[in-house]
């Protein structure tokens, strides 16, 4: 890793854990002692790892190798790992615009077995929102919904579709 790399690495790790950490504050501040935001580390992908054989699960993303390219790729990017009662629900991926004016959500994920009343997208949304303020952008953009089920469930939250990208958007 070149050290410009590095120092990337960690000035945003840095903006990552302030927003990791106002988001536990948000939690503190609600009584919702049972959630609790990290950045994603080795446990919270081994835990992944369950989701495979669930009957459930939507996708077939591996978040081992794909969250480990991800973040070499993109020392910029946004990053979240969302556990309820000390289970992981929900892992979330993101990165910035090359010009920094937008911010992408790549990928998100929610454990097949999650409460029912556990809202992983609203919490991932209002993560990466700070974030994005935090780095200037503009706009938040929801990268290639899976299906026009999820596409359809985005748009409750003010998101905008763009057909001929395959993306939501909504300005910040």
């Amino acid at each position: 890793m070149q050290a410009t790399h590095k120092d990337a690495e960690d000035r945003y790790t840095a903006i990552r854990k302030a927003v990791i950490d106002q988001v536990n504050m948000d939690f503190a501040n609600r009584g919702e002692r049972n959630n609790k935001a990290k950045l994603i580390d080795s446990n919270a992908l081994s835990q992944s790892k369950q989701w495979e054989s669930s009957p459930k699960r939507r996708v077939d993303w591996d978040w081992v190798d794909g969250y480990n390219s991800f973040r070499f790729r993109y020392p910029k990017r946004f990053e979240m790992a969302l556990w309820h009662n000390n289970k992981l629900a929900s892992l979330t991926l993101g990165r910035p615009t090359y010009m920094g004016q937008r911010m992408r959500l790549d990928f998100i994920e929610a454990c097949p077995n999650k409460p029912s009343d556990l809202k992983a997208f609203e919490i991932s949304l209002f993560a990466i929102g700070i974030y994005a303020e935090a780095l200037g952008a503009h706009e938040l953009r929801i990268m290639n919904p899976i299906n026009t089920q999820v596409r359809d469930y985005y748009t409750r939250f003010g998101l905008t579709y763009v057909s001929s990208g395959n993306y939501l958007y909504a300005t910040l």
